[in-house]
Protein backbone atom coordinates (compact mmCIF):
# COMPACT_ATOMS: atom_id res chain seq x y z
CA UNK A 1 0.00 0.00 0.00
CA UNK A 2 1.08 3.59 -0.61
CA UNK A 3 0.75 6.57 1.70
CA UNK A 4 1.00 10.12 0.39
CA UNK A 5 1.37 13.40 2.24
CA UNK A 6 2.60 16.96 1.75
CA UNK A 7 4.79 18.97 4.11
CA UNK A 8 5.08 22.75 4.13
CA UNK A 9 8.64 24.14 4.46
CA UNK A 10 8.61 24.64 8.23
CA UNK A 11 7.30 21.09 8.69
CA UNK A 12 10.04 19.76 6.41
CA UNK A 13 12.66 21.58 8.47
CA UNK A 14 11.28 19.99 11.64
CA UNK A 15 11.30 16.53 10.04
CA UNK A 16 14.85 16.93 8.78
CA UNK A 17 15.97 18.22 12.18
CA UNK A 18 14.67 15.06 13.85
CA UNK A 19 16.49 12.94 11.29
CA UNK A 20 19.84 14.71 11.64
CA UNK A 21 19.87 13.83 15.34
CA UNK A 22 19.54 10.16 14.32
CA UNK A 23 22.61 10.18 12.09
CA UNK A 24 25.36 7.97 13.61
CA UNK A 25 27.89 10.61 12.51
CA UNK A 26 26.03 13.28 14.47
CA UNK A 27 25.42 11.09 17.52
CA UNK A 28 29.10 10.20 17.79
CA UNK A 29 30.23 13.83 17.48
CA UNK A 30 27.65 14.97 20.03
CA UNK A 31 28.77 12.38 22.59
CA UNK A 32 32.52 12.47 22.05
CA UNK A 33 33.55 15.32 19.79
CA UNK A 34 32.79 18.71 18.30
CA UNK A 35 29.86 20.01 16.26
CA UNK A 36 29.75 23.41 14.58
CA UNK A 37 26.29 24.72 13.59
CA UNK A 38 26.32 27.26 10.78
CA UNK A 39 23.63 29.91 10.71
CA UNK A 40 20.27 29.41 9.06
CA UNK A 41 16.67 28.42 9.69
CA UNK A 42 17.33 24.71 9.11
CA UNK A 43 20.08 24.67 11.72
CA UNK A 44 17.88 26.68 14.07
CA UNK A 45 15.32 23.87 13.77
CA UNK A 46 17.97 21.27 14.63
CA UNK A 47 19.09 23.28 17.64
CA UNK A 48 15.49 23.53 18.82
CA UNK A 49 15.19 19.74 18.70
CA UNK A 50 18.55 19.30 20.41
CA UNK A 51 18.62 22.05 23.03
CA UNK A 52 14.95 22.83 23.62
CA UNK A 53 14.48 26.10 25.50
CA UNK A 54 18.24 26.70 25.48
CA UNK A 55 18.31 26.95 21.68
CA UNK A 56 18.77 30.41 20.17
CA UNK A 57 15.56 31.73 18.62
CA UNK A 58 15.64 31.76 14.81
CA UNK A 59 15.39 35.56 14.75
CA UNK A 60 18.86 35.61 16.34
CA UNK A 61 20.33 32.76 14.28
CA UNK A 62 19.44 33.57 10.67
CA UNK A 63 21.71 36.03 8.86
CA UNK A 64 20.49 35.76 5.27
CA UNK A 65 17.08 34.85 3.87
CA UNK A 66 14.73 35.01 0.92
CA UNK A 67 11.74 36.91 2.31
CA UNK A 68 9.39 39.76 1.45
CA UNK A 69 10.00 39.31 -2.29
CA UNK A 70 13.82 39.28 -2.30
CA UNK A 71 17.01 37.70 -0.94
CA UNK A 72 18.43 39.93 1.76
CA UNK A 73 20.05 40.12 5.17
CA UNK A 74 17.94 39.42 8.23
CA UNK A 75 16.49 42.39 10.09
CA UNK A 76 17.85 41.37 13.49
CA UNK A 77 21.04 42.90 14.85
CA UNK A 78 21.09 40.92 18.11
CA UNK A 79 22.67 37.80 16.60
CA UNK A 80 23.81 35.14 19.00
CA UNK A 81 27.26 33.56 18.55
CA UNK A 82 27.47 30.46 16.39
CA UNK A 83 26.53 27.39 18.39
CA UNK A 84 29.56 25.16 18.91
CA UNK A 85 29.30 22.01 21.00
CA UNK A 86 32.11 20.03 22.56
CA UNK A 87 30.96 16.72 24.02
CA UNK A 88 27.42 18.08 24.13
CA UNK A 89 28.31 21.29 25.98
CA UNK A 90 28.35 24.84 24.60
CA UNK A 91 31.77 26.19 23.67
CA UNK A 92 32.25 29.94 23.48
CA UNK A 93 34.95 31.62 21.46
CA UNK A 94 35.93 32.51 17.92
CA UNK A 95 34.44 30.32 15.20
CA UNK A 96 37.71 29.69 13.40
CA UNK A 97 39.48 28.83 16.66
CA UNK A 98 36.89 26.11 17.26
CA UNK A 99 37.28 24.77 13.73
CA UNK A 100 41.04 24.62 14.08
CA UNK A 101 40.60 22.23 17.00
CA UNK A 102 38.59 19.71 14.95
CA UNK A 103 39.63 16.07 15.04
CA UNK A 104 38.45 12.91 13.25
CA UNK A 105 34.77 12.30 14.07
CA UNK A 106 33.83 15.97 14.39
CA UNK A 107 31.21 17.50 12.07
CA UNK A 108 30.19 20.80 10.53
CA UNK A 109 26.50 21.48 9.82
CA UNK A 110 25.45 23.96 7.16
CA UNK A 111 22.16 24.49 5.37
CA UNK A 112 21.82 25.29 1.67
CA UNK A 113 19.73 27.30 -0.78
CA UNK A 114 19.59 24.60 -3.45
CA UNK A 115 20.04 20.90 -4.06
CA UNK A 116 20.18 19.13 -7.42
CA UNK A 117 19.40 15.52 -8.47
CA UNK A 118 23.09 14.59 -8.12
CA UNK A 119 23.09 15.54 -4.43
CA UNK A 120 25.17 18.67 -4.93
CA UNK A 121 24.12 21.71 -2.92
CA UNK A 122 24.26 25.40 -3.75
CA UNK A 123 24.76 28.18 -1.23
CA UNK A 124 24.11 31.86 -1.91
CA UNK A 125 26.85 34.14 -0.57
CA UNK A 126 26.18 37.75 0.33
CA UNK A 127 29.36 38.38 2.31
CA UNK A 128 32.32 39.53 0.20
CA UNK A 129 34.67 37.15 2.06
CA UNK A 130 32.49 34.08 1.74
CA UNK A 131 30.39 34.29 4.88
CA UNK A 132 29.39 31.23 6.88
CA UNK A 133 30.79 28.69 4.41
CA UNK A 134 33.51 30.47 2.44
CA UNK A 135 35.85 31.08 5.36
CA UNK A 136 35.45 27.68 7.11
CA UNK A 137 35.51 25.60 3.92
CA UNK A 138 39.28 25.67 3.48
CA UNK A 139 39.83 24.43 7.02
CA UNK A 140 37.20 21.72 6.64
CA UNK A 141 38.66 20.46 3.37
CA UNK A 142 42.22 20.58 4.65
CA UNK A 143 41.26 18.53 7.70
CA UNK A 144 38.83 16.18 5.96
CA UNK A 145 35.90 17.13 8.20
CA UNK A 146 32.46 15.96 6.96
CA UNK A 147 29.72 18.50 6.26
CA UNK A 148 26.12 17.58 7.08
CA UNK A 149 23.70 19.61 4.99
CA UNK A 150 20.01 19.72 6.03
CA UNK A 151 18.10 20.89 2.96
CA UNK A 152 14.46 20.53 1.96
CA UNK A 153 13.39 19.40 -1.49
CA UNK A 154 11.48 22.65 -1.96
CA UNK A 155 14.99 23.82 -2.98
CA UNK A 156 15.44 21.23 -5.73
CA UNK A 157 16.90 22.73 -8.94
CA UNK A 158 18.15 21.08 -12.15
CA UNK A 159 21.88 21.73 -11.64
CA UNK A 160 23.89 23.57 -8.98
CA UNK A 161 27.00 23.96 -11.22
CA UNK A 162 24.81 25.52 -13.93
CA UNK A 163 23.28 27.85 -11.35
CA UNK A 164 26.72 29.04 -10.24
CA UNK A 165 27.84 30.16 -13.71
CA UNK A 166 28.36 33.92 -13.82
CA UNK A 167 27.29 34.48 -10.24
CA UNK A 168 29.35 36.87 -8.14
CA UNK A 169 28.95 40.04 -6.12
CA UNK A 170 31.05 42.00 -8.61
CA UNK A 171 28.93 40.74 -11.52
CA UNK A 172 25.62 41.97 -10.12
CA UNK A 173 23.40 44.07 -12.39
CA UNK A 174 19.80 45.26 -11.89
CA UNK A 175 18.29 42.97 -9.31
CA UNK A 176 15.71 42.39 -6.61
CA UNK A 177 17.67 41.84 -3.42
CA UNK A 178 21.30 41.79 -2.40
CA UNK A 179 24.31 41.11 -4.62
CA UNK A 180 25.21 37.46 -4.46
CA UNK A 181 27.94 34.96 -5.08
CA UNK A 182 27.38 31.21 -5.21
CA UNK A 183 29.28 28.17 -4.04
CA UNK A 184 28.63 24.56 -5.03
CA UNK A 185 29.46 21.72 -2.65
CA UNK A 186 29.49 18.19 -4.03
CA UNK A 187 31.00 16.45 -1.04
CA UNK A 188 28.34 16.88 1.64
CA UNK A 189 25.99 14.50 3.41
CA UNK A 190 22.69 16.03 2.29
CA UNK A 191 19.68 15.23 4.46
CA UNK A 192 16.38 15.88 2.69
CA UNK A 193 12.88 14.66 3.49
CA UNK A 194 13.70 11.42 1.66
CA UNK A 195 16.73 10.61 3.83
CA UNK A 196 14.72 11.69 6.87
CA UNK A 197 11.92 9.17 6.21
CA UNK A 198 14.54 6.46 5.77
CA UNK A 199 16.35 7.38 9.00
CA UNK A 200 13.22 7.74 11.12
CA UNK A 201 11.00 4.97 9.73
CA UNK A 202 13.24 2.72 7.62
CA UNK A 203 11.10 3.42 4.55
CA UNK A 204 11.85 4.69 1.05
CA UNK A 205 10.10 7.86 0.00
CA UNK A 206 9.63 9.41 -3.44
CA UNK A 207 8.95 13.05 -4.20
CA UNK A 208 5.85 13.15 -6.40
CA UNK A 209 4.83 16.82 -6.40
CA UNK A 210 5.77 20.25 -5.13
CA UNK A 211 4.18 23.58 -4.35
CA UNK A 212 0.75 24.55 -3.11
CA UNK A 213 -1.43 27.42 -1.95
CA UNK A 214 -3.20 28.52 1.23
CA UNK A 215 -0.16 28.08 3.48
CA UNK A 216 1.34 25.15 1.57
CA UNK A 217 3.44 27.29 -0.78
CA UNK A 218 6.78 25.55 -1.21
CA UNK A 219 5.34 22.24 -0.04
CA UNK A 220 6.96 18.90 -0.85
CA UNK A 221 4.65 15.96 -1.55
CA UNK A 222 5.95 12.44 -0.97
CA UNK A 223 4.76 8.88 -1.45
CA UNK A 224 5.88 5.97 0.72
CA UNK A 225 5.16 2.31 0.00
CA UNK A 226 5.06 -0.45 2.61
CA UNK A 227 3.08 -3.54 3.59
CA UNK A 228 3.25 -2.45 7.23
CA UNK A 229 -0.02 -0.57 7.70
CA UNK A 230 0.68 0.21 11.35
CA UNK A 231 4.02 1.81 10.47
CA UNK A 232 2.50 3.85 7.65
CA UNK A 233 -0.28 5.01 9.94
CA UNK A 234 2.21 6.13 12.58
CA UNK A 235 4.28 7.95 9.98
CA UNK A 236 1.30 9.77 8.48
CA UNK A 237 0.09 10.81 11.92
CA UNK A 238 3.58 12.17 12.63
CA UNK A 239 3.46 14.13 9.36
CA UNK A 240 0.08 15.56 10.34
CA UNK A 241 1.59 16.78 13.60
CA UNK A 242 4.64 18.25 11.84
CA UNK A 243 2.37 20.30 9.59
CA UNK A 244 1.23 22.14 12.71
CA UNK A 245 4.73 23.66 12.90
CA UNK A 246 4.22 27.41 12.49
CA UNK A 247 5.72 29.13 9.47
CA UNK A 248 8.63 31.47 10.08
CA UNK A 249 7.76 35.10 10.72
CA UNK A 250 11.29 36.41 10.18
CA UNK A 251 11.70 39.61 8.21
CA UNK A 252 14.47 40.93 6.01
CA UNK A 253 16.37 44.14 6.67
CA UNK A 254 14.49 47.35 5.89
CA UNK A 255 15.37 48.81 2.50
CA UNK A 256 16.25 52.12 4.17
CA UNK A 257 19.14 50.34 5.96
CA UNK A 258 20.66 48.92 2.78
CA UNK A 259 24.12 50.10 1.65
CA UNK A 260 23.73 48.50 -1.82
CA UNK A 261 20.19 49.47 -2.91
CA UNK A 262 18.34 47.32 -5.45
CA UNK A 263 15.18 47.85 -7.49
CA UNK A 264 13.14 47.02 -4.39
CA UNK A 265 13.78 50.63 -3.28
CA UNK A 266 12.28 52.16 -6.41
CA UNK A 267 8.61 53.01 -6.83
CA UNK A 268 8.29 51.23 -10.17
Amino acid sequence: MISTFALHPAASKALIAKAVLKLPLFARAYAKGRIFFGRGSGNAAILKQLLGEDAPPPVNYVSGMIAQNSPCSASGSNWTPSVCLFKGERWYGEDLDFLRQFEPGDVFIKGANAIDPEGRVGILIGHPEGGGIGLPYGILKAQGIPIICPVGLEKLIPSCPAAAKGMGILNAGPRLGMRLGYIVLDDVLAVTEIESIRLLYGLDATMIAGGGIGGMEGAVMLSVESDDEALLTRMVRDMKALNRTPASKLKKKACAECVNPCIMMTKQ
